[in-house]
């Protein structure tokens, strides 16, 4: 009998690990840098989403989306933000210490939505796109806050027009630039980050 017990937990327990880590998990949010999206003020319990590691295998990232990254300047925490822009877009920042970036080859640039109780890329810049984990695709808790979790539109924060194309894709549409595109920071960063199996976390920080 115990053998049994014994034998089907040692199946289940790394089965269950391997689901967590190819399919996604359900986390809780903490902290008010996505308010409003996530964790709204008027709301005295904290979100849930559903982490979906899934739809991130091969790196196709879209502007606006919100994901869950490993902190650049702290690995052992996991952040919530929203992807303002991808590699080779032109950013206006709004407290970094270049008024506009230009973000480098697998990259991107990440902001928390309540900008002022974000730690995001306008502390530690651009975020090596290795370091997202998954990406949040629904609020699956309180039942009240039941959502699906879309894109939001950051064009606004382009400093020059781009084809609406996710990352991964070949062919980018033709882009005009503007005076502004001449003050841009342009980074060089290594992109060849290494990086562990994430641990089946039950919070991010928002």
């Amino acid at each position: 009998m115990w053998k049994v017990v014994i034998g089907t937990a040692a199946f289940t327990i790394p089965a269950s690990v391997t689901l967590f880590d190819l399919c996604g998990y359900v986390a809780k949010v903490e902290g008010s840098s996505m308010q409003p999206a996530l964790n709204p003020p008027d709301w005295k319990k904290s979100d849930y989403v559903l982490l979906n590691r899934w739809g991130i295998r091969q790196y196709n990232f879209q502007r606006g989306e919100i994901v869950c990254l490993t902190c650049p300047s702290n690995p052992g925490q996991k952040i919530i933000k929203r992807i303002i822009g991808l590699e080779g877009d032109t950013i206006k920042t709004p407290g970094y210490r270049s008024r506009f970036v230009t973000v480098p080859q697998g990259h991107c640039w990440v902001e928390g939505d309540h900008h002022g109780l974000s730690l995001d890329s306008n502390v530690f810049g651009p975020v090596a796109l290795g370091l997202i984990n998954a990406r949040a695709s629904h609020v699956v808790w309180p039942p009240r806050r039941w959502q699906r979790l879309a894109p939001t539109d950051v064009d606004n924060r382009l400093s020059r027009k781009h084809g609406r194309k996710t990352h991964g894709q070949n062919n980018f549409a033709a882009i005009s630039t503007d005076e502004d595109d001449e003050e841009a920071e342009n980074l060089t960063l290594n992109s060849d980050v290494s990086y562990s199996k994430p641990n089946n976390l039950l919070s991010v920080k928002g």
